[in-house]
């Protein structure tokens, strides 16, 4: 996992990391930068999220801490009638991988308020149509200008 202290390293790590719905096979395969169109053309929506609750402030947890902070998540998202798909990330390596979901048509509000209780460094969001985009909660390093597809929510 990234330091989340180094931000610009941290950025680079998900930016590099490959995403993916396994329901949909090479379908559901999602990255930073890139239009996810075929994967819209199979889950229609207006716009995207992929969350985890793993691993907290990038700090690897225990499995049994994954899995309660993923029943929780899961629990959010059903009370607010998200529709979801179980996806994952792994790091361009093909090691470490965290479970999380692709959410359809959550608010950014929504995305940012969950990935904080949860206390996530990033999460993916796109509107249809649009490349995918990683929004950071951090505060934008000075050296962010090739950056292009981050948003920093710190």
């Amino acid at each position: 996992m990234a330091n989340p202290d180094d931000t610009a390293a941290l950025a680079a790590a998900f930016t590099s990391a490959h995403y993916l719905v396994p329901a949909l096979g090479d379908t559901g395969r999602v990255h930073v930068g890139v239009q996810a169109t075929a994967l819209e053309s199979c889950v229609p929506a207006a716009g995207y999220a992929f969350i985890t609750a793993w691993n907290p402030d990038s700090a690897s947890a225990s499995r049994v801490d994954n899995d309660r902070a993923d029943g929780e998540l899961v629990a959010e998202l059903e009370r607010l009638g998200a529709i979801r798909l179980r996806a994952h990330a792994q790091d361009d390596q093909g090691g470490h991988r965290e479970d999380g979901w692709l959410v359809l048509d959550l608010p950014v509000r929504d995305t940012d308020r969950l990935a904080r209780r949860f206390s996530q460094d990033g999460v993916l969001t796109w509107q249809a149509g649009q490349p995918v985009r990683l929004r950071l909660y951090h505060h934008e390093p000075e050296d962010a200008a090739g950056m292009l597809w981050v948003d920093w929510a710190g």
